[in-house]
């Protein structure tokens, strides 16, 4: 009989667990994430701020402002009136209907004038065209000051000389000198009481 070698029996080696064979790989590709993530995203926001830049100074995106459309009041050409909204708001020639503000910024200018009672609207209605809607201050007495007559509305606010006073009721008083210029109160109680009567 052959006798069999009995083979020692093996020490088995423990299996390395398979987590913590993976955490170092893990750790590694965590790592490299949180720093291309955030460079990535960072160079998506410089390429997107030079790409406005680049498109903000383009001819196609700048306007007149003697372009705007509006209704003027009456008496009044739009032309006109621009030229004084713009020079009451000292604002430039141009601006760009990109710029965030611009309807704020328009909505103030227009404000400014003394025609105007308030701004409903600033709408920018494609790249080359922007309408400003207003109510504008209607002329209810004709106050005679000195050897001219002028128009107040029904709170008493100094219309420009190109209010229309004919028709009007003329106040009857002698009226005080204007406190302020136009578009501002007249600054005598009894005019301000009369128009609104």
């Amino acid at each position: 009989m052959v006798a069999t070698k009995r083979s020692s029996p093996k020490t088995r080696r423990p299996r390395p667990n398979a987590a913590a064979a993976r955490k170092p790989g893990l750790l590694f590709k965590g790592l490299v994430l949180a720093i291309l993530v955030p460079g990535f995203l960072g160079s998506l926001v410089l390429l997107g701020d030079y790409a406005e830049k680049q498109i903000h100074n383009r001819p196609r995106y700048r306007i007149a402002f003697t372009d705007i459309s509006c209704t003027p009041p009456a008496n009044m050409i739009r032309s006109d009136f621009l030229s004084e909204v713009q020079y009451h708001a000292e604002l430039p020639d141009q601006f760009n209907i990109l710029d965030d503000d611009l309807p704020k910024l328009l909505a103030r200018a227009f404000a400014r004038h003394p025609w105007v009672e308030k701004v409903t609207r600033v709408r920018i209605v494609s790249p080359r065209s922007v309408q400003v809607e207003c109510v504008y201050r209607t002329p209810v007495l004709a106050v005679r000051w000195g050897d001219r007559i002028r128009a107040v509305d029904r709170d008493g606010i100094l219309l420009p000389p190109n209010a229309l006073t004919r028709g009007l009721p003329l106040y009857k008083g002698t009226a005080k000198a204007p406190a302020g210029p136009n578009g501002t109160k007249w600054g005598d109680p009894k005019v301000e009481a009369a128009a609104r009567m």
